[in-house]
């Protein structure tokens, strides 16, 4: 299997090494189990010239895009990174797209014969530029998301799942560790899952991508300029533990209900409702990061009464239980004070 790796400027450099890392080491198993290596790779710049990534550790090219798809024999894989960084500023991303524009055609022309890309956080924004998801999300970093709904509000996101396959597109979200799902399903799906298995304990990682939810930062909320909405959202934010009529709220913002949760959606991509449902679960997920408060406890700090209500819908946002995010997040260890 032949592999195109794309270089750009402000790519996330850790992903690109350690899929090279892992493809070595998949090529390494292999040989270790009596089989041949299977993958090959080429690093693809679009001018031929290294790239500097974000953490500003240069990454050489083997050749230049024109140079490389003027060749007859072409890749089976195109491996799209990252393909920009920026998570506040709408402008670089709109710089990223019209760079990387070049790539279009020939990702097509890929996706016409039959052959796979395999796609991490941003590169998303180069397949929905080439019209490659269809009807499919997209997945990406969540600070990106609003970034792609402003550039593609025709196409949707994939906010619960780490890795999808649609065919012969494999795609991730993004963070320091998706590069690690993603290869180790790419090496899974063409050099088996035993395979798979071998280089996951090689490099000690996890071979089966956990759900994304957990890792999102639930406080974060895109920008938007809706004035009244944000008055809403302070409300919420000062109120949430308390009993909240919705209707009332919107009352004193002298606006209908309907009204009010159509600004929501447009503003914040859903209702007022969700908004505190939203709050009252980040603030449960900051208490069980932080202080061993009892589950049950918890509920009532943030404004349940139901505690059943509550856990299902914790374990609907988080896809996990009040237990297992605290296991996973909270305070593990005893702290003891010095004492001299």
């Amino acid at each position: 299997m032949k592999a195109a790796i794309l270089l750009m400027d402000n790519c996330f450099g850790t992903g690109i090494n350690g899929i090279l890392d892992a493809l070595i080491a998949a090529n390494y198993s292999l040989i270790k189990s009596g089989a041949m290596p299977l993958f090959e790779w080429e690093l693809v710049s679009l001018d031929g010239n290294p790239v500097r990534p974000t953490n500003g550790l240069r990454i050489a090219a083997d050749l230049d895009l024109a140079s490389f798809i003027a060749r007859p024999e072409q890749p089976d894989i195109w491996i799209i990174p990252g393909i920009y960084q920026s998570a506040s500023n709408f402008e670089k991303v709109q710089t990223a797209m019209r760079q990387s524009e070049v790539m279009v055609p020939v990702l097509q022309r890929h996706v016409a014969n039959n052959k796979m890309i395999v796609c991490m956080c941003t590169g998303a924004f180069l397949l929905a530029q080439a019209d490659l998801l269809g009807k499919n999300p997209a997945l990406m970093h969540w600070r990106n998301e609003h970034h792609f709904r402003r550039a593609f509000p025709h196409l949707t996101i994939d906010s619960q799942n780490t890795i999808a396959e649609y065919g012969n597109l494999l795609c991730s979200i993004g963070g320091s560790m998706a590069y690690e799902y993603l290869v180790l399903r790419l090496i899974e799906r063409f050099a088996g899952h035993q395979t798979a298995i071998n280089t996951a304990k090689l490099l000690m990682m996890d071979l089966n991508a956990p759900p994304a939810a957990p890792y999102r930062a639930h406080h974060y909320q895109p920008e938007h300029q809706d004035a009244l909405v944000q008055q809403a959202q302070l409300y919420l934010q000062r109120n949430s533990c308390q009993d909240i009529n919705m209707v009332g709220l919107a009352k004193e913002l002298n606006i209908s209900d309907r009204q009010l949760k159509r600004r929501f959606a447009a503003a914040l991509d859903c209702s007022p409702l969700q908004y505190l449902q939203r709050l009252r679960v980040n603030q449960a997920c900051g208490l069980l990061e932080a202080t061993q408060l009892p589950s049950n406890k918890i509920v009532l700090e943030v404004g349940y009464q139901d505690e059943s209500s509550f856990r299902r819908l914790f374990k609907k946002q988080m896809a996990m239980t009040m237990e297992s995010y605290r296991q996973q997040f909270g305070i593990q260890h005893q702290q003891h004070m010095a004492v001299g």
